[in-house]
């Protein structure tokens, strides 16, 4: 099994994260969902729900994340909404669907927590339609001097916190097979939205 980050206390995880939430990434969020076209969607690593009011109701939302404490409080954030969604746990380099299940395919931060990420995105891309659309919004390495000051505190922050701070992800996507990839900065050379489709002639 991969070393998918478990949210050991989603509580506290919320608790945590919510001044970042108000001032930056719920914007981040809303930017993504806004963007994200077709009706069966999935979320890989779903962790506590922070995109379920971003889902809309008209989409058919399928949320998959590794750890089952995360999903429950996800599940009761979704109970306080409108929003239908199926909660599945799983592993995010071995997703538990069949092929061209859905039309999108959305993740928030997840690929600096997974063990193998060209796995993750082979999966992504096995599980979209022909045409659909993968959307992320990760932090990646930035350029120039910051890269570099990442790439020295990249393995003793990993050891600590079992985060990858400086994956370049945004390339990663370009070396998968996916096409039409658009790169959005939203906070500097730090966070990108990230926009890219399955080709329509081949199968994965």
């Amino acid at each position: 099994m991969s070393k998918n980050m478990q949210i050991k206390y989603p509580f506290l995880y919320d608790i945590l994260l919510f001044p970042f939430e108000l001032m930056l990434i719920r914007s981040w969020r809303r930017c993504l969902w806004t963007r994200l076209p077709g009706l069966r969607v999935l979320e890989v690593g779903a962790g506590t729900g922070l995109n379920i009011p971003f889902y809309g109701k008209e989409r058919q939302v399928t949320a998959l994340d590794i750890g089952k404490s995360g999903l429950q409080r996800a599940k009761r954030r979704a109970d306080k909404t409108a929003v239908q969604v199926d909660f599945i746990q799983g592993n995010a380099e071995a997703l538990p669907f069949p092929g061209e299940s859905f039309d999108a395919v959305a993740a928030t931060f997840l690929f600096c927590s997974i063990e193998n990420p060209r796995c993750g995105l082979a999966e992504m891309q096995r599980v979209l339609r022909p045409g659909g659309t993968l959307l992320l919004l990760e932090h990646v390495r930035a350029a120039g001097l910051l890269g570099k000051i990442m790439d020295i505190f990249s393995a003793p922050i990993y050891r600590l916190f079992n985060e990858h701070i400086a994956r370049e992800t945004d390339k990663l996507v370009r070396q998968s097979g996916f096409v039409n990839i658009t790169v959005m900065p939203l906070f500097f050379d730090l966070v990108k939205l990230i926009r890219a489709e399955k080709p329509t002639d081949t199968k994965i």
